[in-house]
């Protein structure tokens, strides 16, 4: 009587056993990867961006501030047409503004003026009938025009308008970022800007509603090192933030992305974790089942030989049972 060899099943085992304790392994690497998909840590990023975004507020509060010191000085020059009939502004020579002017929004004649020469075209046409700022080109240099009507606005005769220059932001571009900060328009022309670097690309949204806000971050490389790049448009209140102007700085930064000694260690512990748990998994597969299906196959071998103990419980025993019965039949019989 021939006999068929069992196949066996310890080389299976085994190669599940490695298998699980490779993932395992697989999964600790894994875990103590830098949790940042970008090349410096997430805290920088941020750092660069909560940066430029306390700047473009500074400006904005700065904006706003002068349009509410015009708003004064308006009603100011307002009490003093109307008692005088005369616009007194010579208190006021040595404010911000570098011209400041009173005009009459129908003739556009200019009822007074203190500092640089008034330049009433930059207005354009139609003339500005609420409180506002915008930029202008003035000469050949670029100037920042507030204005504000004397009076009522729905009635108001004169309008008070005051140059800045933007220079005087160069200070709070400053706290943007050392090696390069910028003021761009919503074409993403330089305004104001620090350093002699061109700013970056790609920064400002020109389709941006007004009044809508903006800001983030973003990693370049530029030869050897890592720049980070961060941008946030002007922020707080009307009319500022509809400007849709946005404040751009650009920073080297030497800080390299890696896993922290906590993330190393948690990842260390769950890989063994993982890993006891599979040898513990598979030594119970061992001893609840492969030994039992080793035991039925020594005795489905068996032939001519005592036959070894055989397994007396589960589906193995009952085929090492019935196994045993067969053999016995032919013997009985002769």
């Amino acid at each position: 009587m021939s006999t068929r060899r069992v196949p066996g099943v310890r080389a299976p085992w085994i190669a599940g056993l490695v298998l699980f304790l490779v993932l395992a392994v697989t999964a600790g690497v894994y875990m103590s990867r830098p949790r940042d998909f970008s090349p410096v840590p997430q805290s920088v990023l941020d750092g660069r961006r909560e940066s430029t975004v306390a700047a473009g507020q500074a400006i904005a509060r700065s904006l706003n501030g002068g349009l509410s010191s015009l708003a004064e000085i308006a009603t100011v020059v307002d009490e003093s047409m109307s008692q005088r009939n005369r616009a007194l502004l010579i208190p006021f020579k040595s404010r911000m503004w570098k011209s400041l002017y009173v005009l009459d929004r129908a003739s556009r004649v200019v009822v007074a003026q203190v500092g640089e020469p008034a330049q009433p075209a930059v207005l354009g046409e139609p003339m500005p009938s609420e409180a506002g700022s915008r930029l202008a080109q003035v000469g050949t240099a670029q100037q920042i025009v507030q204005y504000t009507p004397v009076g009522k606005a729905a009635d108001a005769k004169y309008l008070l308008v005051g140059h800045l220059d933007p220079n005087r932001f160069s200070e709070l571009l400053a706290v943007a970022g050392t090696e390069g900060a910028w003021l761009l328009d919503k074409s993403g022309a330089v305004i104001v800007g620090t350093g002699n670097r061109t700013p970056p690309g790609g920064v400002v949204d020109q389709g941006m509603e007004p009044g809508e806000g903006t800001s983030g971050s973003r990693v370049q490389q530029v030869a050897d090192r890592h720049e980070v790049v961060a941008w946030a448009s002007l922020g707080g209140k009307r009319p500022s933030n509809t400007l849709g102007w946005t404040v751009v700085s650009n920073q080297a930064t030497n800080d390299t992305a890696a896993p922290s000694d906590g993330s190393r260690r948690r990842a260390v512990t769950a890989s063994a974790v993982l890993a006891a748990l599979t040898v513990i998994v598979f030594a119970v597969l061992y001893f609840v089942l492969l030994r039992p299906v080793r035991l039925l196959r020594r005795v489905a071998e068996a032939a001519g030989r005592d036959v070894p103990k055989a397994p007396k419980h589960g589906e193995a025993g009952q085929v090492a049972t019935a196994f045993t019965r067969t053999r016995k039949k032919p013997t009985e019989e002769r």
